[in-house]
């Protein structure tokens, strides 16, 4: 039996005898562990390996923080401009901007940047020792003094020039600049001019993505850059080899029927979970889509009584994938042995289509289900599961639910045949089985078939 559609669950292959995968097993995703709360929207989070030891930083309602290891915040102090935060690190300094000139933390002190030539950055990088900087809107972009984020020079600029479109985002891959433009995207290089220390290389435009599609619509891990293109479509970046990821069909559905507004707002994430390494694409309003990239397989992710995935920045930090809340104003880590969102339910619905090869009447489903990190007492001691069964090959919503509950016993595990009698279903029709569970509890599916012996 195939997984149709997955929320809050993904699949993973288990091994046969000879070490090859001969089916998948649907597991839960990792629950969220509030670690601190800051009081105000969160703004940006960053972390990176040479930079104040490796410590996180967060900016929350204007304001720059530091988080320690045990999860204790620091103010540091107050920044200017409006909007998200870009963060980049040159010589053990923090360079922070909110479409405004950087502000620089060197573990003392907190200053603005006062150079009249520096940027209105809404991107921040550092290649070959300098600081290099983008505004909003425009196809120029500028870069410091060698090791000097505070000093820019009146003709310290270029201009992104193989296709007349603005940079919605500059960001370091593989030791180049790409320029991530509303149509394209271009490979910047580092030079060995002092006056021109960076150069496009000609003919290196990228333009089958149609650009990005928003400057929110890419997230890097490693050598990797993850985008969501201009065409609605994904792709990955694997130093500069360009290749389109598998396509969600409903996730681009829902990207078509988008506002211009809303399109604008799309982000993304992209981080290691256990063996597992995953691209998160987060739509306004709507559920977040999201590519494990070891098995080819999509699922969904939606906070619980919301219509949206409500994490939009992450960091990794002190062994965590680290993340902020839309609504909520704290920092949030992933815990696999978490199942609960922050404290709140997570609803996890694995939706399964067999199929017939003939007529069929179906007389039972039996279910491989496990149930594990139960509490002792209270919700989720005695886990349940709740079925539901579609012949019309409607997706099964949350809203019209006619389901049965079976109780997964003491042993968090239930193999029992279900009874339903719906009679013959034709060859080729859509039969569609929802399992839900709503508990505290880790599940995972290892099977479910129709009638007895028909496993699959």
């Amino acid at each position: 039996m195939a997984p149709l559609r997955l929320l809050n669950m993904f699949a993973v292959p288990i091994p046969g005898p000879t070490g090859k995968p001969v089916k998948a097993a649907l597991v839960p995703t990792p629950g969220r562990v509030q670690r601190v709360d800051l009081g105000a929207e969160i703004q940006g989070i960053f972390c990176e390996a040479g930079v104040r030891n490796g410590a996180l930083f967060a900016v929350a309602g204007g304001t720059l923080y530091s988080i320690s290891s045990s999860w204790v915040a620091t103010s540091i102090g107050a920044l200017g401009g409006t909007g998200d935060a870009v963060f980049a690190g040159l010589r053990d300094n923090l360079y922070v901007a909110r479409a405004e000139k950087p502000w620089r933390w060197n573990g003392s002190a907190l200053t603005q940047v006062s150079d009249t030539d520096a940027p209105n950055a809404t991107s921040l990088l550092v290649l070959s020792q300098r600081l290099v900087a983008a505004e909003d809107g425009a196809d120029t972009y500028y870069w410091s003094d060698v090791l000097d984020g505070t000093a820019w020079e009146a003709l310290g600029f270029a201009t992104a020039e193989q296709r007349p479109d603005e940079i919605r985002r500059m960001v370091r891959l593989s030791g180049q600049i790409l320029a991530l433009g509303a149509a394209s995207i271009e490979i910047i290089r580092a030079t060995t001019s002092t006056s021109l220390p960076f150069a496009n290389i000609t003919g290196q435009s990228i333009d089958e993505t149609e650009g990005l599609l928003s400057k929110y619509s890419y997230a890097i891990r490693g050598d990797k850059l993850f985008i969501v293109g201009g065409n609605l479509s994904p792709y990955v970046m694997n130093g500069f080899n360009l290749a389109p990821l598998p396509r969600n069909g409903e996730m681009e559905d829902d990207l078509i029927a988008l506002s211009a507004a809303n399109r604008a707002l799309v982000t993304c994430m992209a981080y290691q979970y256990g063996s597992n390494e995953f691209f998160k694409v987060r739509i306004p309003g709507l559920a977040a889509y999201v590519l494990n990239t070891t098995t080819g397989f999509w699922h969904r992710e939606q906070s619980w009584e919301q219509d949206t995935y409500l994490p939009k920045f992450h960091a990794t930090a002190y062994g965590y994938v680290v993340l902020d809340d839309a609504a909520a104003t704290a920092i949030y880590t992933l815990d696999n042995m978490v199942f609960t969102d922050g404290g709140n339910t997570m609803e996890r619905i694995a939706t399964l289509r067999p199929a017939f090869a003939d007529y069929e009447t179906i007389g039972s489903l039996c279910l491989d289900v496990q149930a594990f990190g139960r509490p002792l007492t209270g919700q989720g001691s005695n886990p349940s599961v709740m079925i539901e069964i579609s012949t019309d090959g409607r997706t099964i919503r949350d809203d019209t639910r006619s389901e049965i509950t079976l109780t997964l016993g003491p042993d968090g595990r239930y193999q029992k045949p279900v009874m339903w009698g719906l009679g013959m279903v034709p060859p080729g029709e859509a039969t569609n089985i929802s399992i839900r569970m709503t508990d505290p509890v880790g599940m995972t599916i290892y099977g479910a078939w129709i009638n007895e012996g028909q496993r699959s």
